[in-house]
């Protein structure tokens, strides 16, 4: 249950307390993670199950997947089985479609004992579930993975019926959905679509009623509506980024959810000609205050940033000096009252240091910024601007 979920957390004010210890730590508005779920909801006018793969696309997986159940999500697709088992045991009971491989008898029957709906593409990963589910008296669920074009992994198209027909005899399953994948190619997208719709007459001809067809996800729901069919699949738009730079003129609105704060570690006066950071890549052309963060590429601020990234002071967005080490990097602080353990914002949710503008700075996509947001930075979740919800690494000793 996701009550119990957030009713388990530290209180507001504890949770403060442990944040005045944090060097860095990502803040997450989970309003805007709701206000990103109901305009894809107004827009669609179908089922939506979130795909929360990659820790929640680095947001988180949890927490997220906690208030999305508060907001009325069904279901979600995670892309690891250990995934699956976070959510089983952090007490969520929402259903959980697993897209990750099986490999060995226990992981089949913990699919089965732990109630997860299980990805196959295979008349053998089928037959496995089958004898987990009679093994231990349940019913297993399963969603099929068509390859209509992507030819990532699914079971081909025009093979599709046999397998979905053999799968429906067998003792222990039940059937509660099929999808695929785009291409997001527009004309190979076209003919995804129309085999996903054939597979679907040809399941009717046989009399197989399929619960749920679904084969949109992010890209497919800002641009392809013939898309939605029963369900679609939105991973990095629910957190409200856009994947790419043109899907901002596709008349959604979207809220970012993440902001990235780090504390100055040390604050200091370097003289004209001294350099920072390794190799000497910045060298001061004069008297500067320069302030030292805990925080870089092992944290989730990328190397990248190198000489390039900017961070926001105050109301100052100021340059980023040197080198993004493992744990650090060095800011310009001129012109600014910054004190050591003053807070600032490493990544905003708008302006000159968005995530989507130091992704494009960094020359990597928004994907790869996300999913490199390292899980053992702390994260705190905030409803109405209140913290509601923390995931820190625990200490020992």
């Amino acid at each position: 249950m996701s009550e119990s979920f957030f009713s388990s957390q530290p209180s507001a004010q504890e949770i403060e307390e442990r944040m005045r210890g944090y060097a860095s730590w990502f803040e997450l508005d989970l309003d805007s993670l709701g206000f990103n779920l109901e305009q894809v909801r107004r827009r669609v006018g179908v089922e939506v199950i979130p795909c929360l793969k990659g820790n929640a696309y680095g947001h988180g997986l949890v927490p997220l997947a906690a208030y999305l159940m508060k907001k009325g999500v069904k279901r979600v697709l995670v892309a690891k089985l250990w995934e699956a088992m976070q959510l089983r045991d952090a007490g969520l009971d929402c259903g959980v479609i697993n897209m990750d491989a099986l490999f060995t008898p226990r992981q089949f029957e913990t699919v089965v004992e732990r109630e997860i709906t299980q990805v196959v593409f295979s008349r053998e990963t089928a037959d496995m579930l089958s004898q987990a589910a009679l093994k231990l008296g349940k019913r297993a669920e399963v969603f099929v993975k068509v390859d209509t074009g992507l030819n990532r992994v699914g079971v081909r198209y025009d093979k599709a019926a046999d397998l979905i027909e053999h799968l429906s005899s067998l003792r222990g399953l039940s059937l509660g959905g099929i999808f695929s994948t785009f291409s997001e190619s527009s004309d190979l997208d076209k003919i995804q679509l129309d085999r996903m719709i054939a597979l679907d007459q040809e399941l009717r001809r046989r009399g197989i009623q399929v619960p749920l067809r679904s084969m949109a996800s992010s890209h497919s729901i800002l641009h392809v509506p013939s898309s939605y069919l029963d369900a679609v699949r939105p991973g990095m738009m629910l957190l409200g980024i856009y994947p790419e730079p043109e899907d901002r003129q596709t008349g959604l609105a979207l809220k970012p959810v993440l902001s990235f704060k780090g504390r100055l570690e040390q604050v200091k006066w370097i003289e004209a000609g001294e350099s920072v950071t390794y190799s000497k890549r910045f060298v001061a052309p004069r008297r500067m205050k320069v302030g030292t963060v805990h925080a870089g590429y092992s944290d989730g601020f990328p190397r990248g940033l190198t000489q390039k990234g900017v961070v926001r002071v105050g109301d100052a967005v100021k340059p980023v000096l040197g080198t993004v080490s493992v744990n650090h990097h060095i800011v310009d602080l001129d012109g600014t009252e910054a004190k050591e353990g003053d807070t600032i914002e490493l990544v905003s949710r708008e302006g000159e240091n968005s995530l989507t503008n130091l992704a494009r700075i960094a020359n990597l996509s928004v994907y790869v910024f996300c999913v490199a947001l390292s899980p053992l930075t702390p994260r705190v979740y905030y409803e109405k601007g209140v913290p509601v919800a923390l995931s820190e690494p625990r200490l020992t000793g």
